[in-house]
């Protein structure tokens, strides 16, 4: 479900029920499904006395009376409800970590919809949110590590994920925030692992489908003194989505059992934009817009509207073969998607872009257990494509112009050039611009630039563990390739820019050209440029279990990161140590600690930063002011000699405790410290001189540092067979100079943000990825009504706002006019979640309300406060700002955006469910 993304990424942890969950083990994830036990003799209808309403079939168990004694799940692998450590010391997670095992039985119990892996990772105990994705200890989300069945899928662009795993697809979700071992392989945020479903002894047809609606989104307030000649409001309309997903046995191959499993869940949405255009009024012909210096009253010229149809497609195809110890999979996985963005300020041609993104991996594995030594070796190859199109077909043959003014001429669009049109007898405001363009520009002709990306990553990796007495030795070694290409091109082969009529600045792509503007060039259709990234690892590690139940791991993993040509980091050694101790046995607990490094895994898309950059050329036409010509020949920065790679190190300590399948708890700390971060800095303010490197090494700017706190708490128990209820609770801090590679203000910075790029004072802060408290409270519910199993829950959800900041933009660019994040934070999110199911024959039904109450708070606003030449307030608070001069000695003009909200959260959406297994 292509809206849901926004939504669902604020869910951590819900609970709901349903009617086919045996016990709460199995709500919670336990293992294997317990037989039924045989149903009782019908008691006599004369002293039957039941209530025919009937909540439960005894009114003792229902409140938790009367409970019978299970026996304690089985902890071998750690991931039964009730388990708090792997009882096999050659389980392959880490026993120190800071691990959620999200079952897809457990998740599929909540109101998620047709959620994915990338939604539900959120769901984890100590797992915050950002704008891009499930954040970590003050790490942003593009510095997670995802996988599917161990093999690689981020974004060879960004470092984001890249593919989707609808629920209906996975077996388990294995979500790491910390603690990691010599064997892993993380960045500097968290790790995530997609486990999909295998083939059983059965053969089982699972379909589900589900109708959607979401209510209109909450529009951006006007802005007091702005005016944009074409405003765009968007909306999501109805969605229709849909799973098919079949497992089984095939027959036996050379001794062993083969099986396969095969899903498919298309999604579609529809997407409808609307722009509205309008004029400036001066009924009074004072030659000064109506309204000024409040909100600009305007006069609608015309409303034009699209309707768009997205999908998001996945599919999956899975075979496997076991025979005693060897298991060999072989997993082919692809998502499909098409959507469409629009642009405001701009005509309807000139401002819809389609993207068609493909892809998928493909893995092979096979895995070796013996008693004493487990193998594994993989390979696997993840491509993927983005292509991006005009949505309207005249627009991919025409120029995009770019103009500080609406054009005397639009074919496209002849009624508003004409009510735009200035002078003349018709003219409503002869004193006044009836649509000027204040800032940036206004789109008419075609789409522009389109970029398309094509990447490719195989990777080889060969891990074994080996029990040798009290010592387990485990070896691993893993190979990583990435190739991203990158293609560039104008629709009409070029695209103009005008800041007056009759001047132009006409821009392509060349390959050689020469300064002097009569001279001709050797233009180019489109411009490619390819990046390559290299990941190479090693590791050794020995877990040593002097008694029972008690583990001391240590390993050393060394690490080798190239991006390109030149930024090479070759000699990555990084030491992690923990011991994880179980005072109550047989898996039941769980207290430990860890010590450990990671490093920075780059994506390719830096290669833009620090490979190569498309070869411009501008031809300028100023009629009498002249013709020149401006080269941009691709320059990249220069990287500083003595840069080293970005090394995090942190410690954590927690308990965790499991009794029976009654009742899980855990609670833990964590800390981070990032002490060389990467970014571009400007070195020589006359010159222009940007140079990639760690910022603050010659003592000119603030250390790029991050320091990171962290607590995490959950408790779930089984209150009866009929109820449940879970409540989890995380707070983190995060202070420092650098935000990383994404910042909410700027986007996605890839390390070439703006921060280093003026006045560094008030850098030092609270910084954007702190995520202060997040907290969830749920509780389910299931039994009958009128003799139908029914159920219903209920989730509570609160999390902090975003550090808020006072900005200046001047001469020298953004910088913090008060220390960075000390403006207290944007409101505080809440959202109600409600789910009720039903069984109906052979049918579950299934209504999900996200945000019942319709919240829609405020998620950003405007931090910039001032335009003018002031100096930042060292070390400043809120009441300082009354007191700010500018360099003239008088009160600077305080923005009028800033404050104003400039994103919502999403608003209540609904969707209804019906599944039927086969």
């Amino acid at each position: 479900m292509l809206r849901r993304a926004a939504l669902l990424a604020c869910l951590a942890a819900p609970g709901v029920v349903h009617a086919d969950t045996d016990d709460q083990g199995e709500l919670f994830g336990v293992g294997k499904k317990k037989p039924r036990p045989a149903k009782p003799a019908k008691p006599d209808s004369k002293t039957d006395k039941t209530d025919k309403a009937g909540t439960a079939d005894d009114q003792d168990d229902l409140f938790g009376l009367n409970r019978k004694t299970e026996a304690p799940p089985s902890c071998d692998d750690g991931r039964a409800f009730g388990c708090a450590m792997a009882t096999d010391p050659l389980d392959p997670v880490t026993p120190y970590a800071l691990r959620t095992w999200l079952s897809a039985k457990y998740l599929q119990t909540l109101p998620i919809g047709d959620a994915r892996s990338d939604q539900v990772a959120t769901f984890a105990t100590g797992a915050f949110v950002d704008d891009t994705g499930v954040a970590f200890a003050g790490a942003t989300g593009l510095e997670n590590r995802w996988s599917i069945e161990g093999a690689p899928v981020e974004s060879a662009r960004t470092g984001n994920v890249e593919l989707r795993v609808p629920v209906t697809f996975i077996d388990q979700l294995l979500v790491i925030a910390g603690g990691f071992s010599a064997r892993d392989r993380v960045s500097t945020g968290g790790a995530i692992d997609v486990q999909l479903i295998r083939g059983g002894d059965e053969h089982v047809l699972e379909t589900r489908a589900w109708l959607g609606w979401t209510a209109a989104p909450r529009g951006l307030p006007p802005i007091p003194s702005t005016y944009q000649v074409r405003r765009l409001r968007t909306a999501v309309g109805p969605q229709l989505d849909a799973s098919v997903v079949g497992s089984g046995p095939v027959r036996e191959l050379a001794g062993g059992k083969t099986w396969y499993a095969a899903g498919i869940a298309p999604s579609l949405q529809l997407s409808e934009f609307t722009w509205k255009a309008a004029r400036l009024v001066d009924a009074d012909n004072n030659g000064i817009p109506d309204g000024l210096p409040g909100v600009v009253i305007l006069d609608p010229i015309v409303t034009t509207d699209m309707t768009t149809l997205s999908y998001f497609i996945p599919a999956m195809a899975r075979a496997g073969w076991d025979r005693g110890p060897h298991h060999v999979d072989v997993t082919v996985l692809a998502n499909f998607s098409h959507a469409t963005a629009a642009f405001a300020n701009a005509t309807q041609q000139a401002a819809g872009l389609d993207r068609a993104q493909r892809s998928g991996v493909a893995i092979a594995t096979w895995r070796g257990t013996w008693k004493d030594t487990h193998a594994r070796v993989q390979a696997a190859w993840h491509h993927a494509e983005l292509r991006e199109d005009a949505h309207d077909d005249r627009a991919a043959r025409l120029p995009k112009l770019q103009s500080a003014y609406v054009p005397l001429e639009l074919a496209e669009e002849p009624f508003l050039a004409d009510q735009c049109r200035d002078g003349g007898p018709n003219d409503p405001t002869p004193r006044v611009d009836n649509c000027p363009v204040p800032f940036g520009f206004f789109g008419s002709g075609g789409a522009g630039r389109l970029v398309d990306n094509v990447s490719d990553h195989p990777t080889v990796t060969g891990e074994l563990a080996h029990r040798v007495g009290d010592h387990v030795l485990r070896a691993g070694a893993t190979l990583e390739d990435t190739r991203l290409v990158v293609t560039s091109r104008f629709t009409g082969g070029f695209e103009v820019r005008s800041l007056f009529p009759g001047h132009t600045d006409t821009r392509r792509f060349f390959t050689t050209c020469d300064p002097d503007p009569t001279l001709p060039c050797a233009y180019a259709d489109q411009s490619k440029l390819t990046f390559r990234t290299r990941y190479t690892a090693a590791y050794l590690e020995d877990t040593f279990e002097p008694v029972e139940g008690l583990r001391v791991d240590g390993g050393l993993r060394w690490e080798l990161m190239w991006v390109g040509p030149r930024l090479h980091f070759s000699d990555q050694l990084a030491p992690r140590f923990g011991v994880a101790w179980d005072p109550l046995g047989k898996g039941r607990s769980r207290v430990f600690a860890s010590l450990g490094r990671s490093y920075a895994m780059l994506p390719a898309g830096l290669g833009s930063s620090v490979i190569a950059r498309d070869r411009i050329v501008a031809d300028v036409d100023a009629g009498a002011f002249g013709r020149s010509r401006n080269l941009d020949v691709g320059a990249v920065y220069s990287i500083a000699r003595d840069v080293k790679p970005i090394a995090q190190d942190e410690a954590t300590l927690g308990v965790e405790v499991g009794l029976a399948r009654l009742v899980h708890a855990i609670a833990w700390v964590q800390g981070r410290t990032l002490r060389r971060g990467l970014e571009t800095v400007l070195v020589n303010e006359e010159t222009g001189q940007f140079v990639f490197q760690n910022p603050g090494v010659d003592g000119r700017e603030p250390v790029a540092s991050r320091d990171s706190f962290t607590f995490a708490f959950e408790l779930a128990v089984t209150a009866s067979k009929t109820t449940t209820f879970r409540a989890g609770l995380a707070w983190n801090r995060t202070v420092g100079t650098w935000p990383g590679p994404f910042d909410p203000r700027q986007g996605t910075t890839l390390y070439a943000g703006t921060d280093y790029d003026g006045d560094p004072s008030n850098m030092d802060g609270i910084l954007p990825s702190d995520a202060g408290g997040r907290g969830y409270f749920e509780l389910v519910r299931k039994g009958k009504l009128a003799g139908i199993d029914v159920g219903a829950s209920t989730r509570l959800t609160v999390a902090s706002g975003l550090p808020r900041d006072v900005l200046l933009n001047a001469g020298q660019g953004i910088a913090f006019l008060l220390p960075r994040g000390s403006a207290g934070r944007e409101e505080v999110r809440s959202q109600a979640d409600v789910r009720l199911s039903a069984r109906v024959r052979s049918f579950d039904l299934t209504l999900d309300v996200f945000d019942l109450f319709n919240r829609r708070e405020v998620i950003r606003t405007n931090r910039i406060y001032a335009g003018e030449s002031v100096r930042p307030i060292l070390g400043g608070e809120l009441s300082d700002l009354v007191w700010l001069k500018n360099e003239t000695g008088t009160l600077p003009d305080r923005r009028p955006a800033f404050g104003t909200p400039v994103a919502f959260a999403p608003p209540l959406s609904i969707l209804l469910g019906v599944r039927r297994a086969f």
